[in-house]
């Protein structure tokens, strides 16, 4: 069974009707945290529609299509309870076993630790405490979201749309 997400995990409060807004519906994960999905298609359109220029430095991601848009930040600033909000951007690519993933972790638009590549990584630096027989990501369930939710597929044309 294969696993392909794409996501953001904020740590700290939120507010849900300005998430809304922005198509975020929030999943809570335990450890303060809440987890968004979000595609590379999401991350673009909201890039053009807020006009924002630029990308979020990245450790790892070269190899993927991976939502490094700096909206994503400006979007995570706007819904977050805090102004300088922490949030890892994650992404998995799975099938069978074999694969690649990616995480970064962001201190409101900088990347908070250039040694964070691993989801695990940027789960721990979030205070995910491991259990005994788990690691981070199984302890936070992130292998109960296995692809990305059907209501982000309208992405795709609303960037093509914006030509972006």
């Amino acid at each position: 069974m294969g696993h392909n997400i794409s996501a953001i995990i904020l740590k700290g409060k939120y507010e849900k009707d300005k998430a809304e807004r922005f198509d975020l519906i929030g999943i809570y994960l335990g450890f303060n945290l809440t987890m968004f999905h979000i595609d590379h298609y999401y991350s673009a359109y909201w890039q053009a529609k807020l006009e924002t220029q630029g990308f979020l430095n990245t450790n790892n991601a070269e190899y993927m299509l991976y939502p490094s848009e700096f909206a994503l930040s400006e979007l995570m600033t706007n819904i977050s309870s805090d102004k300088n909000p922490v949030f890892a951007i994650i992404s998995t690519d799975y099938f069978g076993g074999n694969g690649i993933q990616s995480a970064n972790v962001y201190l409101k638009d900088k990347i908070a630790d250039f040694e964070i590549k691993t989801i695990n990584q940027a789960l721990k630096y979030l205070g995910v405490k491991r259990g005994k027989k788990t690691d981070e990501f199984d302890t936070v369930r992130l292998s109960n979201h296995r692809s990305t939710p059907e209501y982000l597929d309208k992405y795709y044309d609303l960037a093509d749309e914006l030509g972006v």
